[in-house]
């Protein structure tokens, strides 16, 4: 995993030298349980700690059941971490409320409807860029939802977390042609979950 998280930081580093907006990178699977969400915090932390910018781990669904147009809004449903520059938007419903007054969650939340969701859900993290330097988006596996698909034209790049012995190259070939085919920038993929034959301590010394 440390192999992946310099490679990403690297290129986020690099990237990020000639962009002057928020750098949003999507994480998604070919099938669920490969460890998404694990392998999207543990590039959170590290990006908070070494570049430590304002960095946004946000679940994806959630950003299709919420309305944060207003950038107030923003702090009643992203809470602060105990890293240093990370904050957290997760999937359950919890909200902040004195971060933003005494409104509802009926004030912000719009309940799923067709594609209306989806689109105010462009709008959302539109809003979140203006807030965060990194937004890093936890979605759903490809073979469950089209969330990674959807959001993939709107981000910087996505990244495909693939689960060591288990992932077929069918279905890592259909994962990749899926993003490309949204238009989506792939920056490559993530092996998972590997299992070592030889001792982790030996085998950093091959």
């Amino acid at each position: 995993m440390q192999q992946y998280l310099q490679l990403f930081l690297n290129s986020v580093q690099k990237k990020g030298k000639h962009l002057d907006k928020c750098f949003v990178v999507a994480f998604t699977s070919a099938l669920p349980e490969e460890g998404v969400s694990y392998v999207a915090q543990s590039f959170g932390v590290e990006l908070a700690r070494r570049i430590g910018k304002r960095t946004l781990i946000a679940d994806a669904r959630r950003l299709t059941s919420l309305n944060i147009l207003q950038y107030e809004s923003v702090g009643r449903y992203c809470f602060p971490t105990d890293v240093p520059n990370l904050w957290n938007l997760p999937a359950d419903e919890e909200t902040n409320d004195e971060a933003a007054g005494e409104e509802t969650d009926d004030d912000f939340r719009l309940q799923p409807y067709g594609d209306s969701n989806l689109k105010i859900s462009l709008a959302n993290l539109q809003t979140l860029r203006f807030a965060f330097d990194y937004v890093l988006l936890d979605c759903p596996a490809l073979g469950v939802s089209d969330e990674a698909t959807f959001f993939a034209p709107e981000t910087d790049g996505v990244m495909v977390v693939v689960e060591a012995d288990r992932t077929k190259r069918e279905q890592i070939q259909n994962t990749q042609r899926a993003i490309e085919t949204a238009n989506g920038n792939l920056l490559g993929f993530i092996l998972n979950k590997r299992n070592y034959i030889v001792p982790n301590w030996l085998y950093k010394r091959l």
